[in-house]
C-alpha cells in the first residue's frame, strides 16, 4: 500500500504532499492535498483498467 503524508510548509504556507517519501507537489489546503493524493493512488492502482477501457 502507498504511504501518504501531508505536511504544512511554513515558508510557502501550503501543504506539501508526499507519496512513499517522494514530494509530489503542494496544495493550498489540507483537504485539497488529501483529495489529490487519494486520486493519485487510485490512478496508480487502477490506471491500467481505465486506459484499456477508453
Amino acid at each position: 500500500m502507498y504511504r501518504k503524508h501531508i505536511i504544512f510548509d511554513r515558508d510557502s504556507r501550503d501543504y506539501a504532499m508526499y507519496l512513499d517519501g517522494e514530494l509530489i507537489g503542494f496544495a493550498r489546503t489540507y483537504h485539497e492535498a488529501e483529495i489529490t493524493l487519494d486520486q493519485l493512488v487510485f490512478e496508480l492502482l487502477h490506471g491500467d483498467y481505465f486506459v484499456e477501457a477508453a
